[in-house]
Formats: structure tokens, sequence, C-alpha cells
């Protein structure tokens, strides 16, 4: 059998079946490591193994019962990996794997005013909720359109508590302010813990539904942070808001941003 199998075998058809099969799961594995899905998956993995265990040696309740579990599998992973599924296709949607070398110029003069009024909010522990579009539009969310000319003075305005929009999200596009009072979805996902609010779990959510960047202004610290590809960042300087803007917009992995220099929120 084994002897047919390589003869039979197509050397480039099926190394790259193999291939493609190998970078799903590959995928698979990365978008779900250490989040409670990684936990689920090695539970229906041991049961698996059970299963076969049962075959061998004969325990045949134990058998039936995984038999007819197992049979619903497909339905049972559906249903517990919704949430990963809907951020994968999405991943995928925004950031195609043939397209993720394309780099774009990063807007210095929009990255100054942005940067000058999150520090200028942040000083004074008013809390600010900003989004930066890139490809994906985010006109879809809820907010009023204002298309104003962007600066720090118009941000700072819009997020003073005496502003109605105080409370809501702005969304930016090149050197227009779009949307201002804008509502974006909340993270549910409890491994994020209790510590975070609803900015900033309004910002992971963003961030991995869409390919905005979105920058938090804590209103309890002051604190600033960057959340891109439903990650959290704090950002100690305004230095380091400006280069990790510089990066982002540019289409470069935030990964380039070196260690130490971007804390853990």
């Amino acid at each position: 059998m084994a002897d047919s199998t390589i003869q039979n075998f197509r050397f480039f058809s099926d190394s790259l079946d193999i291939l493609i099969v190998a970078i799903i799961f590959f995928y698979i594995l990365k978008a779900i490591e250490g989040t409670r899905s990684s936990q689920i998956l090695l539970g229906l993995a041991a049961m698996a193994v059970l299963y076969f265990a049962s075959r061998k040696w004969g325990f045949f309740t134990l058998n039936w019962v995984l038999t007819h579990f197992l049979s619903f599998v497909i339905l049972i992973v559906i249903i517990l990996f919704q949430e990963d599924i809907k951020r994968g296709l999405a991943k995928i949607g925004k950031k195609p794997f043939f397209f993720n070398f394309i780099k774009h110029a990063a807007n210095e003069a929009m990255i100054g005013e942005i940067s000058e009024s999150c520090f200028f909010l942040s000083s004074r522990k008013i809390g600010a909720l900003i989004a930066v579009e890139r490809q994906q539009s985010l006109r879809m969310f809820p907010g009023r359109s204002i298309n104003a000319a962007l600066s720090s003075e118009m941000i700072i305005t819009i997020f003073n508590p005496a502003s109605p929009f105080h409370d809501g999200a702005v969304v930016i596009k090149d050197d227009v302010i779009v949307l201002a009072g804008c509502f974006f979805p909340i993270s549910t996902d409890l491994d994020l813990g209790t510590e975070l609010g609803t900015r900033h779990r309004a910002a992971i959510e963003m961030s991995r539904e869409t390919d905005a960047v979105v920058i938090v202004v804590s209103e309890e610290t002051g604190k600033i942070s960057l959340a891109t590809d439903g990650e959290l960042r704090r950002i100690n300087s305004d230095s380091l808001l400006r280069e990790a803007l510089v990066l982002e917009l540019s289409a470069k992995s935030s990964g380039e941003i070196k260690a130490g220099q971007v804390g853990q929120v």
C-alpha cells in the first residue's frame, strides 16, 4: 500500500496541496494560541484520542457515547468557535495573504495632530477613543458625520466633557475627522480581564473586526494605549506614539517597534 501511494504521488500538485493545508492549520493554531479556544481544542483532541482507545480496548459503552458525540463534531466546532471563525475570516478579508507586502506612506501631519491631542487629553485625564481608518471603511458605525478638517484643537474640543460627543469615538480618514460620537462594538472576551473599561474593549473589538488603528486615552488613569489586530499596547511617550502610528499606518509590522519601548497594558 505504501509503495502504491508513493507511485501515485504527484510531486508538484500534492506538495502544494500539503503546503496549503499546513499553512491553514498554522494560521488557525496561531489565532487561538493562548486563548480559551485553545483549551477547548485540546479537550476535543483528548476526546478523539479516547474514542480510538475505546475501540482498541473494547470499551463498547464509552465508544458508543463518543461515536454519537463526535458525529456532531463539525456542528460543535462551529458553535464553540464561532467568534474565532468570524475574526479569522475578517482578518483574511482585511489583510489578504498576497497583499501583505503593499506599503503605504504614513500621513505625518495627521499623526502629529493626533499625538498632540492625545497627550493633551492624557495630561488632564480626559477620556478619548480615536479610530484611524485605513483600507476598510468605518462609516457603517453609528455616529454624527461632521467632515471637519483635522486638527488637535478639534479633537480636544470633541472630547471635552461638556461636548455632546464626549462619550463616543472619533473616526479619522487622512486629514479629515469623518465621524464623531460613534458607538463601536464592545468585546465580551472574558480573557481580557476585568481591569479594562468600555473604551479599551471597544478599541480591541474594532481592531479585530476592521483594519483600523485605534488609540485610547483612559479617563481614570490618563494612560494612552494603541490597539491593532486585536492587541492592546501601552504607549509611554509622545515620540513612541508617533513612531507606533508611523509604523502601523505605513502598513509595517507592529513587531518592528523595539521591545521595551511599548509597555503592556
